[in-house]
């Protein structure tokens, strides 16, 4: 069975962004991290600094989680069956 080590997650982007339905404030920010092509979108209040601090963090957090547990994931591709054997009667 081929495995491949995971990708390290990475902090995309930090943007200005409207407050969430049900929340008050103008100092939202919207951020991205990526692992390979997953894509985590999150919120935060706060200055521009506070804010990717703390995704740093959170990146951080997130790859020492995936080190620890030596964390793999497989191929997309559908596994291979298991080759046939002839019956010989």
């Amino acid at each position: 069975m081929e495995h491949a080590v995971a990708e390290g997650y990475r902090l995309i982007s930090i943007d200005r962004a409207a407050a969430p339905h049900g929340a008050a404030g103008d100092d939202w920010l919207v951020y991205q991290i990526a692992q390979g092509t997953n894509v985590v979108i999150g919120y935060r209040r706060g200055s521009r600094q506070d804010v990717a601090a703390e995704v740093e963090r959170i990146v951080t957090a997130f790859n020492v989680r995936q080190l620890s547990k030596g964390r793999r994931y497989r191929s997309a591709r559908p596994p291979t069956p298991p080759p046939r054997h002839k019956v010989v009667a």
